[in-house]
């Protein structure tokens, strides 16, 4: 009596064989998940720091400088200004669109 039963002993060739690869595959992939395990923080933390010491882009960098420059030269009196001319452009940036919109449609109906 034969502990491999008949089928298994003359089993297809091609079959064993998409079987090992199939093992191979799967033996590669415990492979990558156990060095992620064993390494993947360590490459977050780097690519954290590095991260946070780059350099922002320059475009933002100079914007950063000339706001620090225009804060240290102005006083408070000066920034209350400046922020009230702010809000003045604004409501005139508003009130020109309220005004083109107007005019559009005027001129829409006006053709109909």
């Amino acid at each position: 009596m034969s502990a491999i039963p008949q089928d298994m002993s003359q089993e297809d060739p091609t079959n064993l064989d998409s079987l090992s690869a199939h093992e191979r595959a799967i033996r590669e992939q415990i492979d990558q998940l156990q060095e992620f395990l064993q390494h993947g923080p360590e490459r977050e933390r780097q690519a954290i720091e590095e991260e946070m010491q780059t350099l922002p882009p320059p475009s933002d960098l100079v914007g950063r400088q000339r706001e620090r420059e225009f804060m240290e030269k102005l006083s408070r009196g000066e920034l209350k200004n400046q922020r009230r001319s702010q809000a003045k452009s604004g409501l005139l940036l508003a009130l020109l669109i309220l005004a083109i919109a107007t005019l559009g449609l005027w001129i829409y109906r006006t053709i109909q």
